[in-house]
């Protein structure tokens, strides 16, 4: 295995991913509780106390509830900038290993791990593209994504996978059972991307090396999985992408993506997939 990722899980409910090479096994976030956290590591045979980093990109619950108690029952390192590590205080004891996310990213065995600042309501939330060293390939995480910056989008457009928001259907969020003050935060330039803002910035950084697009952080309320990857697909149509497109669900982990598998497949046409 050169490059794997794969979703413990994605939703308003709670978020982690789990991105992993021949020497080097990350999460990026822990949304989940201890024992869904251990229950979804299990079902891909992943024992936590193997997990060397958990980065966390910004301190929403459904991002961060299972750092404390990670940290603390498998000794985790805990990776955040500074900002983040502040607004996570309620979550932690003072015991727990942890380091700062510094701008110029840092690097676990052959992985790199770069942040990119994103606009969303928190206090300092990132992106994540993870480059594994010897290849060259590159997993980039982008969730909680209000609006797509020029910072973001160039560093999705070198992306061998991505894990891309598609957050809510625009008309679902319209007629959705949100007060209207949440429908406004969340189609706002500080809350989560649309299937149709997905559609956009997939077709934008889509190229001949992007092996797949994992769609994420679909609302339970106001999305389908079904509706999310067929408007993306529709959005890329005009780029001839081919690769594998999928939606990630919230109960349940993927499969394990095989990012270098994927790159080097030559596949005919985007394939479908969805989680349930």
């Amino acid at each position: 295995m050169t490059l794997s990722v794969a979703s413990l899980g994605s939703g308003s409910r709670g978020n982690a991913f789990l991105v992993e090479s021949n020497d080097a096994r990350l999460l990026i976030d822990a949304g989940f509780s201890g024992a869904q956290l251990a229950r979804r590591l299990d079902l891909l045979d992943v024992h936590p106390e193997s997990i060397d980093l958990v980065v966390v990109t910004h301190e929403h619950r459904d991002h961060t509830s299972g750092i404390g108690v990670g940290a603390r029952r498998w000794g985790w390192t805990l990776a955040m900038n500074r900002a983040t590590r502040h607004a996570c205080d309620p979550l932690l004891r003072g015991e727990e290993r942890t380091r700062e996310l510094p701008p110029e990213g840092l690097r676990v065995g052959s992985l790199e791990i770069d942040p990119v600042a994103t606009c969303h309501d928190a206090a300092d939330p990132v992106a994540i593209v993870v480059r594994h060293v010897p290849s060259g390939l590159r997993v980039g995480i982008a969730t909680d994504l209000g609006r797509a910056t020029v910072p973001v989008r160039q560093a999705l457009k070198s992306c061998s996978f991505l894990v891309l928001e598609a957050n809510h259907d625009e008309r679902l969020l319209r007629e959705g059972p949100y007060p209207w003050g949440v429908k406004q935060r969340i189609g706002g330039s500080r809350g989560h991307l649309s299937n149709r803002l997905a559609a956009q910035l997939a077709r934008e950084v889509a190229h001949s090396g992007l092996g797949g697009i994992l769609l994420a952080h679909l609302s339970s309320e106001c999305n389908d999985p079904e509706m999310a990857v067929d408007r993306v697909a529709e959005g890329l149509m005009p780029t001839r992408w081919e690769g594998v497109l999928a939606s990630a669900v919230q109960e349940e982990p993927t499969e394990r993506f095989r990012v270098d598998e994927l790159v080097g497949a030559g596949r005919n046409g985007p394939q479908l997939s969805l989680f349930d």
